[in-house]
């Protein structure tokens, strides 16, 4: 399963996943915080190397940036 498929099966809404090439933002929230935690875990990555945080311009709220996550950026480019 793909970050953005457990994000969305935990509730986290489609249409507050944005991105960047293949980079993917999604607002850090409780929920964003626990899924992705728990899917670097199972995938055995090292969070630390893939994700990041910054501050979005248009609502002032936190974001994470998770480096190659936008799955459907590699689905154009084949």
């Amino acid at each position: 399963m793909t970050l953005m498929e457990k994000l969305e099966a935990a509730g986290y809404p489609r249409e507050e996943m944005y991105h960047h090439e293949s980079d993917l933002y999604v607002f850090l929230t409780p929920l964003t915080k626990r899924v992705i935690d728990e899917w670097f875990k199972e995938e055995g990555l090292t969070r630390s190397l893939f994700v990041s945080t910054f501050r979005d311009q248009i609502t002032g709220k936190p974001m994470y940036d998770v480096a190659f996550q936008y799955t459907p950026a590699f689905n154009q480019r084949i």
